[in-house]
C-alpha cells in the first residue's frame, strides 16, 4: 500500500545537508564528489529501510534540530549519538520506526560521533542536478527553517533485525590506513616521520571539505612548492598549519602537496564522526614503506 511522509524543517540544528551518492563521475566539471562524510551510517539507515545504498538522506552535524514528520511512512536513524526523541520519548537508533499522523523530530548537541542520519523509505520529491539531490548543487535550496520534502513510498519494508550499534561508533583514536600520496617522496624523512607519528586532534575550522588537523608545529622546510593537481576525498594534503583531510566537499585540484591518501573508506567515514579535539593518526600500509615505518 502506498503512503506518504513529508518532513519538515523547525530548526536545522548544527548544520543540515541532504545527501545522497553524490556525482564523483563530474570531477572533471570541477564539481564536488559530495555524498554522505559517513557512508557506512548512511548506508547502515538505508539498510534497515531495505533501499539502495545512496538513496537520499538527511545528514545533521554536531545537533540534532527539530524536525515534523507529517503522514504516514517508515523511518530510521543512525549515526552519532544526539539523544532523538519522538513526540518527546526517547528512541532507539538503528532500527526502523513507524510514523502515522503527525511527530516531531527532536534531539540534543551530540554525546558521542559528529554526524546522524535520517532515512525516510521512498522516494524524497526533490530537485536533482548532475543526477544528485544533495545541497549546495545549483537550484537545490539549503535546508533550512521551513524547508520540506515529500516522500513517497510503495508499501512497507520487510523486517531487519537491528543493526549493532556499536559497530558505527568511531574508536577514541581513529588510525586511518594510508598509502603515500604523489608528493610523499618530496618531503624529508623528518617530516615523514612527523606525519605518521604525529597523534593529530580535529580542529575546530573543520566541515564537510576537509578536517583541519593539528599537532604544534611542522617540522622546518615542510611544504615543497608546487603547481595546483587533483585531489580527492581521502587525501592528506600538508598545507602550512598542518595537515588537511579531505572529505565529500573538498575542492577539485589543490595546491598543497598530497602527502597521503586513506586506503580504505570506511576508515575515512570513521574519521568524520571524531569530534573536535579528538586524535586522528596515520598508518602507511604500502608493502614498500613499511620498513621506514618500522625503522623510524
Amino acid at each position: 500500500m502506498a503512503s506518504t511522509l513529508t518532513i519538515q524543517c523547525i530548526r536545522p540544528g548544527g548544520g543540515a545537508y541532504v545527501v545522497d551518492g553524490g556525482r564523483p563521475e563530474s570531477r572533471h566539471l570541477g564539481v564536488t564528489s559530495g555524498g554522505p562524510a559517513d557512508g557506512r551510517a548512511m548506508r547502515a539507515a538505508n539498510h534497515l529501510l531495505n533501499r539502495s545504498a545512496t538513496a537520499t538522506c538527511l545528514e545533521m552535524t554536531l545537533a540534532a534540530g527539530e524536525w515534523l514528520l507529517s503522514g504516514k511512512g517508515q523511518i530510521a536513524m543512525t549515526g552519532a549519538d544526539m539523544n532523538w526523541r519522538l513526540n518527546g520519548q526517547l528512541i532507539y537508533p538503528h532500527s526502523v520506526l513507524y510514523i502515522d499522523g503527525d511527530a516531531l523530530l527532536t534531539g540534543t548537541t551530540t554525546r558521542r560521533g559528529m554526524r546522524s542520519y535520517l532515512a525516510i523509505r521512498g522516494d524524497w520529491d526533490l530537485p536533482t542536478r548532475l543526477g544528485s539531490r544533495e545541497t549546495g548543487l545549483p537550484g537545490i535550496p539549503a535546508v533550512s527553517q521551513g524547508w520540506s520534502a515529500r516522500i513517497s513510498a510503495q508499501g512497507e519494508a520487510p523486517f531487519q533485525s537491528d543493526l549493532e550499534t556499536n559497530r558505527f561508533w568511531p574508536e577514541e583514536v581513529t588510525v586511518l590506513p594510508a598509502i603515500p600520496g604523489p608528493e610523499f617522496a618530496l618531503l624529508s624523512a623528518e617530516v615523514r616521520k612527523w606525519l605518521l607519528k604525529t597523534p593529530f586532534l580535529v580542529d575546530r575550522d573543520s566541515n564537510r571539505q576537509g578536517i583541519r588537523l593539528k599537532a604544534g608545529s611542522l617540522p622546518p622546510e615542510a611544504i615543497p612548492s608546487l603547481i595546483s593537481s587533483p585531489v580527492l576525498p581521502g587525501t592528506v594534503q600538508l598545507s602550512p598549519v598542518g595537515p588537511i583531510l579531505l572529505g565529500p566537499n573538498a575542492q577539485t585540484v589543490g595546491g598543497y602537496p598530497r602527502a597521503l591518501l586513506v586506503a580504505d573508506s570506511d576508515a575515512l567515514s570513521a574519521a568524520f564522526q571524531q569530534g573536535i579535539d579528538e586524535e586522528i593518526r596515520f598508518n602507511l600500509v604500502a608493502a614498500g614503506y613499511l620498513s621506514f615505518t618500522s625503522s623510524n
